[in-house]
């Protein structure tokens, strides 16, 4: 791993990683925020979120099939994602912050780990992109007064074909995802602002469970949401 001994800060986490970030110079289309459920962070040895990019080339539509070979121990986490029509900023309070939404999806990340095992320290995981690998993005839904109060209630249910895996809700990231939001604003320094028009991706509402080609998963967001996402992995 990168930070044994503790050879790695927080902020020196973040810099490798902006500046790998640069070298790729891809078009990011928004953040991911990682570790927002707090029951999982005794499995991977974390005690804080973090936060990556999301770029265009790793977002898809549910008629888009994943090809896993490009990713590294691939897992699903199933999310719910934010749209922002305005740039939010520190000073915000969450129901200005919920102002600055312009709508609201289902998604599934699927996350990576270049580290054997899954076993990193939080510091690994930031250099290591976030551990991001795409974004399966699925129908926006507009950002009513309703929808944004009630995200914290949607209750969620994953399978794996007709196998029911696990069930979430919202309020498993951090309380709900106008919370993540508020903490990823807190987090990110002058030159990482975000920008209206970027998507959030506000974390795993369940563990994160790995996938192999050939498997087709879905989830079925209930509540204010009342939606549905599917995937194909090849």
């Amino acid at each position: 791993m990168t930070s044994e001994a503790g050879q790695l800060t927080l902020d020196e986490a973040y810099s490798i990683a902006s500046r790998v970030r640069g070298i790729q110079g891809k078009k990011r289309v928004g953040r991911k925020v990682g570790f927002t459920n707090r029951a999982i962070w005794p499995v991977y040895g974390v005690d804080q979120p973090i936060w990556g990019e999301v770029y265009s080339e790793g977002l898809f539509s549910t008629d888009q099939p994943v090809n896993l070979a490009r990713y590294s121990e691939p897992r699903i986490e199933p999310e719910i994602v934010l749209g922002l029509k305005h740039a939010p900023i520190a000073e915000m309070d969450n129901a200005q912050l919920a102002g600055c939404v312009e709508w609201v999806a289902p998604g599934f990340e699927i996350v990576q780990s270049i580290y054997p095992g899954w076993k990193f320290s939080v510091e690994d995981s930031i250099v290591a992109q976030g551990l991001h690998g795409c974004l399966v993005l699925g129908d926006k839904i507009a950002a009513t007064h309703d929808v944004l109060t009630g995200l914290a209630e949607v209750p969620l249910a994953l399978f794996k074909g007709a196998e029911a895996i696990e069930s979430g809700k919202g309020e498993n990231a951090l309380g709900g995802p106008i919370e993540v939001l508020a903490h990823l604003v807190s987090l990110l320094s002058d030159t990482d602002q975000l920008q209206g028009g970027e998507l959030v991706t506000t974390g795993t509402l369940t563990d994160a469970w790995p996938v192999s080609p050939g498997e087709q998963w879905s989830a079925g967001f209930g509540g204010v949401m009342d939606t549905e996402l599917s995937v194909r992995f090849t």
